[in-house]
């Protein structure tokens, strides 16, 4: 994928992710950074089935395009059947794809916690697969006001997978900047290690993210 079909597939993605929100949503982020050395581009979003269900569906998805082209792009894509256990925690069952593995079955179990300055989500989930795959995913994000408009907006992402007992893939995502409503931006560092000897490959730059607001239950 060339850069100039970044913003084009993006919104391809959005237009999907809008077009089958269509239960009872939560509020959808989605980033867009741009880098010194790639392109980073991230959604996700949750529903219930019914307002008062337990079970519900999420779906995430992220793509990296590197400016060098000894690199290749990077697809993630996941989406699950849920099932919330108490008010924090969920579990789920469904499917993966990243290009070295194709489509693989996932399960998942998550804890997330949202107040009004921080939020904390723990992601850990393995592969229903003859070798399985395990990642820890999560992120803390931190955005106490600075006036009634302006926010502070920070956040730590991190994420590791392995099949044991060789690493695979982990990166660390930083943030600071500023928000106001519904909408962040300010500068990004992201950092993305690889394979065995976790070869790593740094990217800074800015990003911009808008959360868009719940559709609402349709049910």
């Amino acid at each position: 994928m060339k850069r100039g079909n970044f913003v084009q597939t993006s919104m391809i993605l959005l237009c999907l992710v809008l077009k089958i929100t269509y239960a009872y949503t939560q509020p959808v982020p989605v980033e867009l950074v741009m880098g010194h050395k790639n392109y980073y581009y991230q959604h996700s979003f949750s529903s219930n089935i019914s307002k008062h269900s337990p079970y519900g569906f999420f779906h995430t998805s992220s793509i990296l395009i590197p400016f060098d082209e000894k690199r290749e792009n990077e697809i993630m894509s996941q989406s699950y059947i849920t099932y919330k256990i108490t008010e924090a925690i969920s579990s789920g069952i469904g499917t993966i794809y990243v290009p070295v593995s194709r489509l693989r079955p996932s399960a998942f179990l998550q804890f997330f916690k949202q107040g009004r300055r921080t939020t904390v989500l723990i992601f850990p989930r393995v592969d229903l697969w003859r070798k399985p795959s395990v990642e820890l995913m999560g992120f803390v994000e931190y955005a106490p006001a600075i006036n009634n408009k302006l926010r502070l907006y920070t956040r730590i992402q991190f994420m590791t997978t392995w099949t044991f007992p060789e690493h695979n893939r982990s990166y660390q995502y930083l943030r600071l900047g500023l928000g106001y409503d519904k909408f962040q931006v300010g500068i990004a560092a992201n950092y993305d290690e690889y394979g065995k000897a976790k070869e790593t490959y740094r990217n800074y730059g800015c990003f911009i993210r808008y959360v868009f607001s719940s559709f609402g239950y349709k049910g």
